[in-house]
């Protein structure tokens, strides 16, 4: 066993207190939505050129959540007084470390009349954001730190990724995999987390419709039927353009988070729907197909449509997100039997295995199922039925009785 270096230090990180410094800011950039404001004016300049980077081939949501990663990297490193460019793998452990005992900053998101000890929605069954960071977010900023010191290596800034991987030598893992053959299983990189498999999100048709009852105008259910009849992620129906919604045809054009453009169908209760909210509106023909209804016009962002969510939920008392929209929307289609290769399509899958999520029963069904299996209730009583004795068969088994009648 040998000694660790004497330059690499060993962190308790666990009781580490990282300072707030620096914040994520929406700008009015074209090539930068978001921006990543820090005191150190280098550090910043390089975050900005990667986010910019970033944006040439992802949505502007993505932006944002990359941003929120490095911001939140930028600030551990910050607490453990080290500079990005001298990062080491043993520093990218510790980051990780940190942020499996750490709480976030923003604190929990529940409501602070529920009881802590309440971890699952009664209605949906799902579980309440929590205080502490979820392994899909570690693996969200895994995935982000990996991809920002490969951007620095790229440009000469560091000769190495510290952000260490678990695939092959050419960085791709089933970079020579047979389309046509299940993929392999390969090693995991050494700081994921090995996130549990989740159960589809989908909404119950009945939980559906009391949530649509919730909504609070004709825009919010506007926006909510273009959501589940297409099946679009938040952020495609967030930035359409008035241009972009085609009523007569019930089609809407939507940008990938690729960057491809594709045509997607919607369904006739949404353009009735969305007709009813355009009549407020009916002198605009172009810009933002969705605004605040309040002071002046602005282009709803994503945490207007939380806030919105959050309106409806407190109604229902449920915890449902837009992205469990999408997954109704796939849930829906085949369930009615539409073709998976069809619902790849319109979902803008890469591959066929990624609808498998959807055709795992979802929690209310399984146990609806063995509810079923168990209730004895409705079972039919049965009368026992009659035997018909034979009675030479009786006198050979237990013999003539010697006594007389």
């Amino acid at each position: 066993m040998t000694n660790p270096p004497q330059d690499e230090p060993i962190r308790d990180v666990t009781k580490l207190v990282v300072q707030q410094m620096g914040h994520v800011s929406a700008s009015d950039a074209d090539e930068l939505p978001w921006d990543l404001v820090l005191p150190d004016a280098r550090t910043a300049d390089v975050c900005r050129r990667f986010l910019r980077e970033v944006h040439a081939h992802r949505g502007d949501l993505t932006v944002r959540s990359y941003a929120y990663d490095l911001l939140r990297y930028i600030r551990f490193l910050a607490a453990i007084n080290v500079e990005w460019q001298h990062a080491t793998p043993t520093v990218i452990t510790d980051f990780f470390v940190w942020m499996k005992h750490a709480k976030k900053s923003n604190g929990s998101q529940n409501p602070k009349t529920r009881d802590s000890r309440i971890s699952r929605n009664a209605v949906t069954g799902k579980p309440y954001v929590g205080e502490k960071f979820s392994p899909t977010t570690m693996d969200h900023n895994e995935t982000v730190l990996r991809l920002f010191y490969e951007f620095l290596r790229r440009h000469g800034y560091v000769l190495l990724n510290p952000v260490t991987r678990g695939a092959p030598e050419d960085g791709r893992a089933n970079a020579h995999q047979n389309p046509l053959r299940p993929r392999r299983r390969s090693r995991r990189n050494s700081n994921r987390q090995g996130s549990p498999k989740r159960l589809p999100r989908s909404i119950p048709d009945d939980q559906f419709e009391r949530f649509f009852e919730a909504l609070g105008n004709d825009r919010d259910r506007a926006l909510v039927s273009i959501y589940v009849s297409s099946g679009a992620r938040p952020s495609e129906v967030l930035n359409l353009d008035m241009q972009d919604i085609d009523l007569p045809n019930a089609l809407i054009t939507v940008q990938r988070k690729g960057g491809d453009i594709q045509v997607v169908p919607i369904s006739h209760d949404a353009v009735a729907w969305y007709r009813l909210h355009q009549g407020a509106s009916a002198h605009r023909t172009s810009g933002p197909a969705w605004q605040t209804l309040r002071g002046e016009p602005r282009p709803l962002t994503y945490d207007a449509l939380r806030a919105m969510f959050r309106r409806a939920n407190a109604k229902c008392r449920t915890n449902w997100t837009p992205h469990d929209l999408r997954h109704t929307a796939a849930t829906r289609m085949l369930g009615q039997g539409t073709a998976p290769r069809v619902v790849q399509e319109i979902l803008g899958h890469a591959t066929l295995k990624t609808l498998e999520v959807y055709t795992v029963p979802r929690l209310d069904e399984m146990i609806a199922a063995v509810r079923a299996t168990r209730d004895r209730d409705n079972v039919p009583a049965r009368e026992p039925a009659a035997l018909d004795y034979n009675t030479e068969d009786m006198s050979v088994l237990f013999g003539e009785s010697d006594t007389p009648a």
